[in-house]
């Protein structure tokens, strides 16, 4: 039986606060929802607070002098937020000398009041609502089932956050990796501060910090829209596709087919298609798994950005008035994982294969209605582009290692905001003196650093990354001196250390 202690507390808004601050507030992503609350419901729930209307209980576990957070994320981060004046309220920020904490961090220099600013009495009487808590202590299996039956009946879950709540399996886990990891809210570790999370923040409307969803591949090219991805639909995208490639028997690709692969149904098929998901990933490997899924999602961005197409106008016609085209991107993804990485072909002719993909995808597309695709009508679909788009592919001479470098590096510089020590950059090896020298300060540094990585604990592991700029300041100077026009990304700067190769080069030739 576990061991359960529970307490029912009350704490108010400043004493949770200076939880946040010591970090004794953190969160596992391993069962936790992405951080997706607007502008508005993080203003309702401060508004709510200076009304003085009661709000949720926040239900939190015990775990070694810290309060893991199983019921209240949302609230609590939209609430810290509005302290440390990342939204106002109504037009106002919270005033920072309202209570002895704050004003502390303003006058180190830690926090900057923003203005115009709220009334000391109101931003007190928001620092004094007391909030209902509840602190009890057990076991991670029975953390997980008290976080699914929370969310099961939860009225604003998607059908999707409703089937993760609580699933821990191989294929759950690897569809929440591959979905991070394409979405971008990525994190070091599955346990964070709850004072990091605003870094990863996917649903930013008016606020000008987390990840900036709007510039996604998805997105732009109209393959799901934002809101879907705040219900999860990029992860019940990814969970088709995966579905697809695992199962010799070509599953369906809708709820019923996703309610199976997260564990409804006790049905002999059902459990035996859970255990050919799991048998799959056993045998090939998760990371092998992540790495050639990642490949061919890159491959497709980079056919459709270089080519400056938009995936919907192209694949359905400019005429069409469909807003998302989730299942003619999976036909695609589907087709080139089978020749890439099942047939080990390679693109030979990438601007034939463009156009054609354009014409072709309609009509090998086989329909069907509602919102389930059928087994059948799927796997003909794939097979029949597979047979239109072949031409333009060619057997691969060697069996390649698939890197989806790209997105590699976005999620190392994603990482770096969560978990800063674990990584470092350098614009590159020479100084930025014009003199074209190798820094060999620079090469000790490295040493250093990794030799402190090390140092950070056993099981831990880090990022140097040379070729990447921390500040605008130094990424204009290399563009400077060496005509590099960087790349930015999450506020880093990409110029790569080419340039440096070239003249190094030149000079021992």
């Amino acid at each position: 039986m576990a061991n359960e202690n529970l307490d029912i507390d009350s704490k108010t808004a400043e004493e949770l606060y200076e939880w946040y601050l010591d970090d004794k507030l953190i969160i596992n992503r391993r069962y936790q929802r992405k951080l997706v609350w607007s502008l508005e419901e993080k203003t309702a729930l401060i508004s709510s607070m200076t009304q003085q209307y009661p709000i949720p209980l926040l239900l939190f576990v015990s775990i070694d002098n810290k309060r893991e957070i199983l019921d209240g994320m949302q609230r609590l981060e939209a609430l810290m937020s509005f302290i440390e004046q990342r939204f106002s309220l109504n037009g106002k920020y919270f005033n920072l000398d309202a209570i002895a904490l704050t004003k502390q961090l303003k006058d180190s220099g830690k926090l900057q009041q923003k203005e115009p600013v709220l009334s000391r009495e109101s931003s007190t009487l928001i620092a004094r609502y007391r909030f209902a808590i509840s602190e009890y202590s057990s076991t991670e299996d029975h953390i997980d089932e008290v976080f699914r039956r929370i969310n099961s009946n939860g009225k604003i879950l998607s059908k999707q956050e409703l089937r993760s709540a609580g699933c821990v399996s191989n294929f759950s886990e690897l569809v929440r990796k591959i979905s991070t990891i394409i979405r971008g809210d990525t994190t070091h570790s599955d346990i964070m501060g709850l004072n990091k999370i605003h870094n990863i923040s996917i649903c930013n409307d008016g606020l000008d910090y987390g990840i900036n969803i709007d510039n996604h591949f998805y997105i732009r090219n109209h393959i799901i829209s934002r809101p879907s991805i705040r219900d999860s639909d990029d992860e019940e995208l990814v969970a088709n596709i995966l579905g697809y490639i695992f199962l010799d028997d070509k599953p369906t690709s809708g709820s019923t087919s996703l309610d199976t692969f997260y564990g409804e149904g006790s049905t002999s098929h059902a459990i035996h298609t859970r255990t050919q998901l799991e048998n799959y990933i056993q045998t090939n490997g998760a990371d092998k798994i992540v790495n050639n899924y990642l490949f061919v999602y890159e491959m497709i961005q980079k056919l459709f950005d270089a080519n400056n197409l938009n995936f919907r106008s192209h694949i359905l016609g400019n005429a069409s008035s469909s807003q998302e085209c989730p299942r003619y991107y999976q036909a695609v993804f589907l087709a080139l994982y089978e020749l890439i990485i099942n047939e080990n072909m390679q693109l030979d002719d990438e601007q034939k294969f463009i156009a054609q993909l354009g014409d072709s995808v309609q009509r090998s597309m086989v329909q069907t209605e509602g919102g389930r695709w059928a087994a059948s009508a799927r796997q003909k679909s794939v097979e029949d582009l597979c047979a239109l788009i072949r031409r333009y592919f060619k057997e691969s001479e060697n069996k390649f290692i698939n890197h989806a470098w790209q997105t590699l590096i976005r999620t190392l510089l994603n990482n770096s905001r969560t978990e800063q020590p674990n990584y470092d950059f350098k614009q590159g090896l020479f100084i930025l003196s014009g003199e074209n020298k190798i820094d060999e300060e620079c090469f000790i540094n490295i040493v250093q650093t990794a030799v402190a990585i090390n140092n950070i604990g056993r099981e831990s592991n880090g990022y140097i990354l040379v070729g990447v700029s921390d500040t605008k300041a130094t990424a204009d100077r290399v563009k400077t001196l060496y005509g590099v026009t960087p790349i930015e990304c999450n506020g880093y700067y990409i110029n790569g250390i080419d340039h440096e190769a070239v003249i190094q080069f030149k000079k021992h030739r």
